[in-house]
């Protein structure tokens, strides 16, 4: 793997998604992947039957041994916006199997699951501005405990943003309210506690 695109991966385990999203936008179109050093190869070396999600990614390593080292090497040869955009492809698609830009299906899980839960600061603002735009689960409901929050948002905007009505706009607000105050605290224990 290049040390380009370990950077990026490294960035994005640390939580900094941009740098890697930014370098997959240089990969841009729907024929981005006819660059990638895969194309034209056999798709089976790029799926080792001993890699899952859930496995010890040192275990398939050892299992697989020097049969990874041609995919391996290929997703290295790569230019690093292919490879960015390949490692994005496969986790906006949650792809659960398969070599993706140098990394296995067991290595990438941790950064599929930190994915799901990431939130594109952009997408919630265009949101809450009245944009349209296409949000994950955890950014529709960050825009909803927003608007919740914050009764100086347009409601008009927020709910051409979500693509819902005014009305059920504001039954998603309540809900979240309430849900929001029947979460039990829990208590913090300082060292005065009686």
């Amino acid at each position: 793997m290049s040390s380009d695109i370990c950077s990026l991966i490294e960035a994005a385990y640390k939580g900094d998604w941009s740098p890697l999203i930014e370098e997959s936008k240089k990969a841009p179109g729907k024929r981005w992947a006819e660059e990638a050093r895969c194309s034209g190869q056999d798709i089976d070396i790029f799926v080792p039957l001993w890699d899952g999600p859930r496995e010890d990614p040192q275990i398939v390593k050892h299992k697989l041994g020097s049969s990874l080292n041609r995919p391996r090497n290929l997703c290295a040869s790569c230019p690093s916006a292919v490879a960015a955009r390949c490692l994005v492809e496969s986790l906006r698609d949650d792809d659960e199997f398969g070599i993706r830009a140098g990394l296995l299906a067991s290595e990438r899980f941790t950064l599929r699951v930190a994915w799901q839960q990431r939130v594109n600061e952009e997408a919630v603002q265009g949101a809450l501005q009245g944009n349209t735009t296409a949000l994950s689960r955890v950014e529709r409901e960050t825009v909803i405990a927003r608007f919740a929050a914050d009764p100086s948002l347009e409601p008009a905007a927020v709910a051409r943003g979500l693509g819902v009505t005014h009305k059920y706009l504001l039954k998603l607000a309540r809900c979240h309210r309430k849900k929001s105050k029947s979460r039990p605290t829990v208590p913090v224990h300082g060292t005065d506690a009686a």
